[in-house]
């Protein structure tokens, strides 16, 4: 009995033994797993992370690879140039070679200087957008003073401290341009009664007796005059009106014209800054034009003293009212832009015109263009200003990037600003070559690379740029810069 007991006492040990090992052993296996398992995260994220940092490594000098050679272009396209070298591209490197003009038409105007009288006269712009300072709304400081939105008539005026009129207009031709300056002669075709309240229907007719129509009769544009229909005829300020069929509907303007002035051949000026009436003697004859049925003579007073008795005014206001006594105007009187009359007639004239057309690709015509409305408008006093496209980009297909040799026309005359400097001399201005050689300067920026390469085809540089053609206020400033400098020359302003 005691042996059995021992014997299963025996046993029990060794079972509890055993239970004791198999569970060492499986706890051992365990903690081995995890250990494995443990070591095989660990290599796993240590190589994950490895693998993050080369893919980072490799994208940032990827970057840095990408911007170092953008980095680079960009600095290579506006490196900025010294000032040795750009005076030695243009002393040197540069075409100064003028292209042939072509023949000039027969004309009444020559290019004949005349020494400014030393009368205190005011300055009128005429031209289309670049003259009007499209791309003007710009950034822009020079010596510290802000030129945002400042055109070349703005700059013209500060310059020379002369009251300084824009009359450009976005998108017009040269044929309009010189009907608003005067220089296209239009005449109603038939007699007409009318008082400020009393309209007749007539039509206006050119040179040619063709039939004339226009959106801006005042001559002033829409932007610059909220009187559109303003025309003087027989010198009574009229009121003209688009009507069907080619006519038009004139009637005294209310409140102001209705004064007979052909006794002394006087125009009866409104000036609307100081709500005052005036008669102004305007001379808008040149002294090579004759005298036809269709002309009102004007008489040209040779010279002025101090001893004379100055032209009276009305002695009070025309009424506001209707009841207006009707006057008669005869048929091929000639009617004229109010523009023509309060402005080209007295004021120094600068005119900028061409690049958009409205000459046929003729140089002969918009040469006459310019002369009508110099001898239209009995101005003595005048500068043209040449084109400002890039040569390859002009409306003008005669020229391009080359010359006819081959190589870049650089800061040499093209064909068209050899023909406006061979037909008005010292009277004309050639913008675009003048922004090449001072554009920056005037403006305080550094020449660049591409400034230098743009100026070898006889391109204004970009930074001067709104868009392909018009200017920015950089551009305007310069280009109105340039203007005064030319007017000092000619003795017009200090």
């Amino acid at each position: 009995m005691k042996d059995m007991l021992r014997l299963g006492t025996k046993d029990r040990r060794k079972y509890i033994f055993i239970s004791v090992v198999a569970v060492l052993v499986i706890a051992l296996i365990t903690v081995s797993v995890i250990a494995v398992q443990l070591r095989h995260n660990k290599n796993a994220k240590k190589k994950n992370m490895e693998e993050t940092t080369v893919h980072t490594m490799m994208v940032q000098e990827t970057t840095e690879e990408e911007t170092t050679e953008e980095d680079t272009t960009q600095e290579e396209s506006a490196e900025v140039v010294d000032k040795e070298v750009v005076e030695d591209f243009f002393e040197n490197e540069i075409s100064t070679e003028n292209e042939e003009a072509f023949e000039l038409p027969p004309r009444q105007l020559t290019d004949e200087f005349i020494p400014y009288d030393g009368q205190k006269r005011e300055i009128t712009c005429y031209g289309d957008s670049m003259m009007a300072g499209a791309g003007s709304a710009t950034e822009g400081k020079v010596n510290g003073i802000d030129i945002y939105g400042w055109t070349t008539p703005v700059t013209i005026e500060n310059m020379t401290n002369i009251p300084t009129h824009n009359l450009g207009g976005s998108g017009e031709d040269s044929s309009y341009i010189t009907f608003r300056a005067g220089g296209t002669k239009v005449y109603i075709d038939r007699d007409i009664t009318i008082s400020e309240t009393d309209s007749a229907i007539a039509r206006i007719i050119d040179e040619d007796g063709n039939v004339f129509k226009a959106d801006d009769y005042s001559g002033y544009g829409f932007d610059y005059d909220p009187y559109p229909g303003d025309m003087y005829i027989n010198g009574y300020l009229c009121d003209v009106d688009n009507a069907e069929d080619g006519y038009v509907s004139i009637k005294l303007t209310k409140g102001y014209a209705a004064y007979d002035n052909t006794a002394d051949y006087s125009v009866v000026i409104y000036e609307s800054e100081t709500d005052t009436y005036s008669r102004q003697g305007a001379d808008i004859k040149a002294e090579s034009d004759k005298v036809t049925e269709h002309d009102i003579v004007i008489k040209e007073t040779e010279s002025q003293t101090s001893d004379e008795k100055p032209m009276e005014k009305p002695t009070e206001k025309p009424a506001e009212t209707s009841g207006v006594e009707k006057v008669t105007i005869s048929g091929g009187t000639q009617a004229m832009t109010r523009a023509s009359q309060e402005r080209s007639a007295k004021d120094i004239l600068i005119l900028e015109m061409g690049s958009n057309g409205g000459w046929e690709n003729d140089y002969q015509q918009l040469i006459l263009q310019y002369d009508n409305i110099i001898l239209n408008s009995g101005c003595k006093y005048y500068i043209v200003l040449g084109d400002t496209d890039d040569p390859a980009d002009s409306v003008d297909v005669n020229q391009g990037e080359y010359g006819e040799d081959g190589n870049y026309v650089g800061i040499g005359d093209t064909a068209w600003e050899a023909a406006l400097r061979e037909a008005y001399g010292e009277h004309f201005f050639n913008t675009r070559t003048y922004m090449i050689q001072n554009g920056l300067t005037d403006c305080g920026l550094d020449t660049t690379t591409d400034d230098l390469e743009n100026f070898m085809k006889g391109n204004i540089s970009e930074q001067l740029r709104y868009d392909w053609t018009h200017f920015n206020c950089y551009g305007y400033y310069s280009k109105g810069i340039g203007v005064y400098k030319k007017g000092v020359e000619l003795g017009y302003w200090c």
